[in-house]
């Protein structure tokens, strides 16, 4: 590491005795030292000066600070809005997408339209022993379901009705079980799902596979959306359970078709009708929409009853105005026609009918560092932009960049920064950052109260009036329910946070270099539950010849799962080791192995203290105990633990004999008698056998 100067590094009577010290050499006819002489009055004032330029010059202040954390490749996190869904009912209708339901005083705005009406989720049948039950759907807390039984194998199914036909895409919300004995570990971009499940709709001709969107539950192991379209496969047949399902609504089934669930998934709740949204309010968007035969669509809204311009590419990287676009508005957002019928792209930009005056920010005077407020704090960031016309191109118009700062920018750069606590905007001095010289248009902007929208469930209760008269349903009976608590609500973090979140991140390894690392990083992979995992050194796995593999580290993993014997799934292999792909050391080979169970039998006869009654019972808890904590694989069975953890017994006086048998693959015996497990080897008691009588 480099030195880091010390630059303050002399006090004031240090800095004033050194240029004392000068004034024979530089000044012999200057004599008098004492305090009352106008020279060293100048002395000590300019001595004061220098003391005070070091101590500045030692500080290291916030734009300090800000550097270091870019240099270390780290932003600041920005303010984000906190998410939910919401559960909305009513006679009939649409309400399109960004329609302002409210808790409270608070808006949030929904992500995607929300029919009123529509075939509904009832409930549906899950596997019971030889049969299928049915269920009532509910929501979270409302049910607790196998939904492919308490052993789920390829070809187990379940089933959900509906009273008549769905929307498309179908979007359905499930609430699976989390708080199991061991975490499961978020899902990553790479996780590849323990299972392959089919969703199919049922028709005249039989099942037809539905295509699977997204899958926000990775297939059953979180709680999320799945979100489904219709599918063009073949069908298949039903079987002669399912042809006794009822006729009346529609059906969809699940069915796991390939894989092994660690655990079995649990269903909490299920609904077909929670819309996503999001704590903000909108008060302009720009969206850019491909444009199909002149025709550009939207489900927002601001879209179909806001104020809306669009624009159009001009070919030289710049936007104009296209003034005779035509709107037709509808129940689920807007259609916009283009003359010419072209194809390409467009500009959408939409805002509310009361921003029409507060959208034009300023008219840029072409001076460096303008900046200008916004009249409003709260800012999101990534929906803020702006669109500014260029002066030397009469009619043409550019989105500009929100960036950091401008140490990056060049003279031409269209940079812009934005003080999301403040709500201010500036611009560059023309040599970082251009200044913008023509009118400045707010495109897009909207505002949150970052962690003050993280809401309780049952908070939102009714849609905003205005946008309910916008939609033409004012006055309706329309009910509004989030069934679970806002979360993801943030303020902009602090340069204090962001440094110490900085020094967290370098303080952890990512790479697997010591076999601690492989440790870490096993119990780590993305959407796995890993109960036990423990590196064998490489000089308790020589081959045959007695040498030794070097560049191999093997990895004994125990997943979690409810049986008593936890082996490695191929998708828990493949995973695992996608996770270390890009961690391990170049030219190291990884190998995984599942536990090795060695079954213990134990016999004993024991003295007990005879006011005990129930020292039997003592004995057989404190010995079963001992075997359910974590084993470390490897570790021996000793005669001498099990005979501690008996004789310290208060209700023991002693013990006559103790017999240890042990079944499994590789064990050795000791010496004295003790079980010496395998390298992969876990004990588990198979079965204890205690033959227990007074003293006398």
């Amino acid at each position: 590491m480099l030195p880091i100067p010390v630059l303050d590094d002399e006090s004031f009577q240090e800095i004033v005795e050194q240029a004392r010290s000068m004034i024979p050499r530089l000044a012999p006819d200057w004599t008098d030292f004492n305090h009352h002489d106008p020279g060293i009055t100048f002395l000590e004032l300019f001595a004061f000066l220098k003391e005070s330029q070091q101590y500045h010059l030692d500080q290291i202040g916030p734009r300090n600070r800000q550097k270091y954390l870019k240099l270390l490749g780290m932003e600041r996190l920005h303010r984000e809005p906190a998410r939910t869904g919401a559960e909305i009912a009513g006679a009939g209708g649409v309400l399109p997408a960004g329609v302002r339901l409210l808790a409270g005083e608070i808006p949030f705005e929904t992500l995607r339209p929300a029919p009123l009406s529509r075939g509904r989720l009832t409930g549906g049948l899950t596997p019971a022993g030889e049969g299928l039950v049915p269920f009532s759907a509910a929501g979270p807390g409302g049910l607790r379901l196998e939904v492919f039984g308490a052993q789920p194998r390829p070809g187990a199914a379940w089933y959900l009705r509906f009273d008549g036909p769905w929307s498309a895409p179908l979007h359905l919300h499930l609430w699976m079980k989390q708080d199991w004995p061991v975490e499961r570990n978020p899902a990553g971009p790479d996780t590849v799902p323990l299972t392959g499940l089919a969703w199919e709709a049922l028709e005249e001709d039989g099942w037809r596979a539905m295509k699977v969107s997204s899958d926000e539950t990775w297939g059953l192991l979180f709680s999320g959306d799945v979100t489904l379209e219709a599918g063009n496969g073949p069908c298949l047949p039903l079987s002669e359970e399912e042809k006794a399902l009822p006729g009346e609504g529609r059906w969809l089934r699940v069915r796991l078709e390939s894989g092994e669930y660690d655990v079995p998934p649990v269903l909490l709740g299920i609904s077909d009708g929670v819309i996503p949204a999001v704590q903000r309010e909108t008060a302009a968007e720009c969206v850019r929409l491909p444009v199909t035969g002149g025709t550009l669509r939207s489900d927002s809204l601001l879209a179909a009853a806001g104020e809306y311009e669009i624009y159009c590419p001009d070919g030289e990287g710049f936007w104009r105005l296209q003034a005779d676009a035509v709107r037709r508005a509808g129940s689920e957002g807007a259609r916009f026609t283009l003359p010419g019928g072209e194809e390409g792209e467009a500009l959408l930009l939409t805002w509310r009918r009361e921003f029409s005056r507060s959208r034009r920010l300023a008219v840029g005077d072409g001076f460096p560092n303008q900046s200008y407020e916004l009249g409003s704090r709260g800012q999101i960031a990534r929906s803020f932009q702006l669109l500014i016309a260029e002066a030397d191109r009469p009619g043409a118009w550019s989105l500009w960049e929100r960036v950091e700062d401008f140490d990056s920018s060049s003279p031409e750069d269209r940079h812009y920064l934005l003080d999301e606590e403040e709500g201010t905007v500036t611009f560059g001095d023309c040599i970082h950052g251009l200044a913008p010289e023509g009118e400045i248009l707010i495109a897009g902007q909207a505002v949150t109260l970052g962690p003050g929208g993280n809401v309780k469930a049952g908070s939102l209760r009714a849609v905003h009036p205005e946008d309910l008269a916008l939609c033409g349903l004012a006055g309706a009976d329309v009910g509004v329910r989030n069934p679970d608590d806002g979360w993801g609500g943030r303020e902009r973090e602090s340069l204090e946070e962001g440094l110490e979140r900085c020094r967290r991140l370098l303080r952890r390894s990512e790479r697997a270099v010591t076999y601690g690392d492989y440790e870490r990083l096993v119990r780590q992979t993305p959407g796995l539950m890993i109960s036990n995992c423990k590196a064998v050194p490489v000089t308790r796995l020589p081959r045959q010849d007695g040498s030794l593999e070097e560049n191999c580290v093997t990895v004994v993993v125990e997943p979690y799962a409810l049986g008593p014997e936890r082996a490695l799934t191929p998708a828990y292999r493949e995973n695992i080791l996608r996770h270390l792909e890009g961690r391990r050391m170049l030219g190291t080979r990884v190998s995984l192995l599942s536990p090795e169970y060695v079954g213990i039998t134990l016999y004993a006869e024991i003295l007990s203290q005879p006011h005990y009654v129930d020292a039997k019972a003592r004995i057989q808890a404190a010995v079963a105990a001992f075997f359910r904590q974590g084993w470390e694989f490897g570790a021996p069975v000793r005669y001498s633990t099990l005979y501690g953890i008996i004789d310290t017994l208060d209700c023991v006086q002693g013990i006559e004999s103790l017999t240890i048998d042990a079944q499994g693959k590789g064990i050795t015996r000791s010496t004295n008698g003790d079980v010496i497990l395998p390298h992969n080897g876990l004990a588990v008691l198979k079965s204890a056998s205690y033959q227990v009588r007074p003293a006398e």
